[in-house]
């Protein structure tokens, strides 16, 4: 075996203080019990975390050896007991984790527990921090440190099992938390078994684990949770202690059954276990504790910061960020401002696998979310969307609020029209009348809460003229934009879009001409005309079958009355291999605006299959070297569309249809 890497555990675990120090009465010793069954790595890193973290706190590391299969396990926790770093229980045959974790309860009838899991370690004076919190009350029985995997204490997201944050080890995140929320405490309905400080007082309350229902392990510390409640004891989280979690290597396998078994053991035992941990759950008092640790998070973070402003309505704005997102973030962090409704914004952090997110109601809390965004020390703003912000946010996200350089990026016509994608009150494009024209066609529909376009138009001036870059995905969107706003510094970028390699696609499907259209389905997206199609289809008996991968936002009729149907909404990072299971033989975009970018037809054009679109918008340039494109002007009737639908198959010639 190799020589064990003790060399910097200390001799005593409870040697404590420091020489010189004044006399003080000493403090009880608390029995930290780590029961062991498999996992030599996370067995080895646990108990020497546990050994080489100095406390005030005096304990002693009692590991009770649950008959371990694994002869490198036992050799190691024999050679730390050899050399009293450890107190070593061993059983002859394995009794289960629950019974095994009485068994060190049950050594010194007069200490305090913790109660340790083998796959976890311990940071810096963790152990003086629960025993505080233990002792801020003397109706405490339990209390939990925040970790990365542990349902209720769960960080950074709420119950959910978290890998540590990349820039992060546990020694650094546990002495954020030790910081930033000194002394702060949650009462919380449940102990989490992971790491558990249990107080001797309320163990001769209530009594040890149930080995009867819970032998194995899972939901013993729920059941002692639930009996030390009914004795009218209280359990705390410690919002200053945090504690890495692996999870699984304390059971080995077989523990999704066994935690599935614990819960209906606990329903049948507790019958108020559920609501209460529910409820507790949908108030998450946790949150500002988690809250102060992401912003501490983000203050000491070394990367930039970037502010990006958008809506809340998903879509391809939301999909540009994303990939945004993922190319940016090595070196900055991206915080993401939207409107939440009720008059809010939320403010979140756009890192994967965080969950941070703060709420300003505008333009009342202006001031403290300015002072925040300073605070995080925001150095560039980039606005992609002010849909339902209030009319002011244009001025206020200028460059002189916050004193950084401001970016823009079109995504639709918002800032010309309130109706976004330029058209009429049919859903068909306006073809961009007079402004006269723009207010009639305003004050006949009357959008609610919206401004008039030549106020609009005057505020978006403004915004526009301020920023240092105006990006713009297609020439076509550059040219249009540039008639009503010639000031701007407009630049032409095509969104970076993150997957671009081809896609291998079966034959298609036999029997009728299979038309896949993509994506929501609105009057501007081409709704109208699809159902055109369908009619013409099935008046002419046409073998022509059209399927939506998406939902219409109108009532359309339908199968089985037309050769129309629709998968419903569907997730972006299933897209690609939805258009495979279809088989299509044609992908058709029957939008009636002028898109600017249209990420679905990205996804087309990596099929290879024919792409039938109008010549509008930014279909014309994206599509000039594709070999399979055929473009029919926008206005084009539905059965000339049927019958181009009927000719495309088995061609792979590029086709401007007059």
């Amino acid at each position: 075996m190799p020589k064990k890497d003790t060399q910097d555990i200390p001799p005593s675990p409870t040697e404590t203080g420091q020489p010189g120090a004044p006399a003080s009465p000493p403090l009880p010793v608390v029995d930290v019990v780590v029961p062991v069954y498999s996992g030599l790595a996370e067995t080895r890193a646990c108990l020497k975390s546990v050994l080489i973290h100095r406390q005030s706190t005096p304990f002693e590391l009692v590991v009770v050896n649950d008959a371990s299969p694994e002869p490198e396990i036992i050799a190691y926790l024999e050679e730390l007991a050899a050399g009293g770093s450890i107190t070593l229980l061993s059983n002859e045959v394995n009794i289960g984790f629950v019974d095994s974790t009485n068994l060190g309860m049950m050594l010194h009838p007069d200490r305090d527990v913790v109660i340790l899991n083998s796959d976890t370690e311990v940071s810096g004076d963790w152990l003086d921090r629960l025993r505080r919190a233990a002792a801020s009350a003397p109706d405490i029985a339990t209390v939990t440190p925040f970790s990365n995997s542990s349902t209720l204490t769960s960080y950074p997201r709420y119950m959910h099992a978290n890998p540590l944050p990349a820039d992060l080890d546990a020694v650094q995140l546990d002495d954020i938390f030790r910081g930033v929320n000194a002394g702060r405490y949650v009462e919380i309905p449940t102990a989490v078994g992971f790491c558990a400080y249990v107080t001797r007082r309320s163990i001769e309350r209530v009594g040890y684990l149930d080995s009867l229902h819970f032998g194995q392990g899972y939901g013993e510390e729920n059941d002692f949770s639930m009996r030390a409640r009914a004795a009218g004891f209280r359990h705390l989280l410690a919002g200053d202690t945090f504690v890495f979690h692996q999870g699984g290597a304390s059971f080995g396998g077989g523990a999704s059954a066994r935690s599935q078994a614990a819960q209906e053991t606990l329903r049948r035992l507790h019958h108020d276990y559920e609501p209460l941990v529910q409820e507790h759950c949908s108030r998450d008092p946790e949150r500002p504790l988690r809250r102060l640790v992401d912003i501490a998070r983000l203050a000491r973070s070394p990367a930039g910061r970037l502010l990006f402003i958008t809506h809340r309505l998903g879509g391809g704005t939301e999909k540009h960020i994303r990939d945004l997102v993922l190319l940016l973030g090595d070196e900055w962090e991206i915080l993401v401002l939207r409107p939440s409704g009720s008059g809010e914004v939320s403010l979140e952090w756009a890192r994967e696998g965080e969950e941070f997110a703060a709420f300003f109601r505008l333009p009342g809390e202006y001031g403290e979310l300015v002072a925040f965004l300073k605070a995080m020390r925001v150095s560039r703003v980039h606005v992609h969307h002010f849909v339902e912000l209030p009319p002011e946010t244009l001025e206020l996200f200028s460059p002189a609020a916050l004193g950084v350089p401001l970016d823009v990026t079109i995504h639709d016509y918002y800032t010309i029209c309130p109706f976004t994608n330029l058209v009429d009150a049919s859903g068909n494009y306006c073809a961009e009348p007079s402004l006269e024209g723009c207010d009639a066609c305003f004050a006949a529909r009357h959008p609610a809460g919206e401004e008039a376009p030549r106020r609009r138009r005057q505020r978006a001036a403004r915004l526009l003229e301020a920023a240092e870059r105006v990006f713009v995905p297609s020439q076509d969107t550059l040219g249009r934009m540039r008639r009503y706003f010639p000031k701007t510094n407009f630049l032409f970028m095509p969104h970076p879009e993150a997957e671009t390699e081809p896609l291998t696609m079966p034959a298609p499907s036999g029997g009728e001409i299979k038309v896949l259209v993509l994506g929501e389905l609105s009057p501007a997206k081409g709704l109208w005309l699809l159902e055109a199609c369908a009619e013409d289809a099935a008046a002419r008996d046409l073998p022509l079958e059209f399927r939506v991968l998406g939902r219409p936002l109108e009532h359309v009729r339908r199968e089985p009355e037309l050769p129309l149907s629709f998968s419903g909404p569907y997730d972006d990072s299933r897209l690609a291999g939805m258009i495979k299971h279809e088989r299509p033989q044609i992908i058709f975009f029957p939008a009636r605006w002028p898109e600017t970018w249209s990420y679905t037809l990205s996804t087309a054009m990596r099929t290879g299959l024919p792409v039938a679109a109008p010549r509008l918008g930014a279909f014309p340039e994206r599509l000039q070297d594709y070999p399979a494109a055929h473009l029919m002007d926008w206005d084009t009737g539905a059965d000339r569309w049927n019958e181009l639908f009927m000719s495309i198959p088995g061609t792979c010639q590029v086709s401007h249809e007059s």
